[in-house]
C-alpha cells in the first residue's frame, strides 16, 4: 500500500490553486523526485542559511512569459537549509484577485536535498566557498553548464541568504520538516 506524501500533497493543491488562476505557477512531480519550478513569475525566497557540498554556479538564462532574462544558476549536490521560506505573487485568481502563495519550513536544519538547482536573478547575504574556483569554465564541473560558460565552483558552500529572487527551484529529493503552506489574499504577508 501507498503513502501520502503531506508536503507533495499540500504543494499539488496549492499550485493547483494558482494554475488555474493562470500564473505559471507549476509543481512537477515523478517517482521519488520532486521538483518544484514556479516558472513564469519571480518569487522570493529567504532562509537562515544552508549549508551544501558539490556547489557551481553559472550564468545562464531563465524563460520567462516576456522572455528570457539572465539569471545565476546555483547547483548543489547536497543542501541542508535553515528557517526557509518561499512566497510568490499570484495575480487574477477567479474569484479571488491577487493573493501571495507563501511556504514556511521554521527552524535548524529543516529542509534537506539532493541535486539543488536554484535559478536566482537577485541574491544577497553572506557567503563562504570551500576551496573555490572562481572564473573557471562552468560546464566542466557542471553538465547543465553550457561550453565555455563563466562560473564558480567550490566542494563545499555555506550561504546566508537575507533576500533571493528566484525564477526557478527544482531538486532531485527534497524532504522538509513541520512545513507550512497558505494562500494569501492581496500583496501581503510574503518573506
Amino acid at each position: 500500500m501507498g503513502r501520502i506524501n503531506p508536503l507533495r500533497a499540500v504543494l499539488g493543491v496549492g499550485v493547483g490553486l494558482a494554475l488555474a488562476g493562470g500564473t505559471g505557477v507549476a509543481v512537477a512531480q515523478g517517482g521519488l523526485t520532486a521538483n518544484l519550478a514556479l516558472s513564469g513569475t519571480i518569487f522570493k525566497v529567504s532562509m537562515g542559511n544552508v549549508d551544501g557540498e558539490e556547489f557551481s554556479l553559472f550564468v545562464g538564462g531563465e524563460e520567462l512569459p516576456d522572455g528570457t532574462i539572465p539569471a545565476s544558476k546555483l547547483r548543489f549536490g547536497t543542501a541542508s537549509a535553515s528557517d526557509l521560506c518561499v512566497s510568490a505573487p499570484l495575480s487574477g485568481l477567479p474569484g479571488v484577485g491577487d493573493a501571495v502563495f507563501v511556504l514556511k519550513v521554521p527552524g535548524e536544519n529543516t529542509v534537506q536535498a539532493t541535486d539543488l538547482v536554484v535559478g536566482a536573478t537577485v541574491l544577497r547575504g553572506n557567503l563562504v566557498l570551500d576551496n573555490p574556483q572562481i572564473g573557471i569554465d562552468a560546464s566542466q564541473v557542471d553538465g547543465a553548464a553550457p561550453a565555455n560558460a563563466w562560473g564558480i565552483a567550490s566542494h563545499g558552500v555555506s550561504v546566508q541568504a537575507q533576500e533571493i529572487q528566484a525564477s526557478s527551484i527544482g531538486a532531485g529529493t527534497l524532504t522538509a520538516s513541520g512545513f507550512d503552506i497558505g494562500v494569501k489574499k492581496g500583496h501581503e504577508g510574503g518573506c
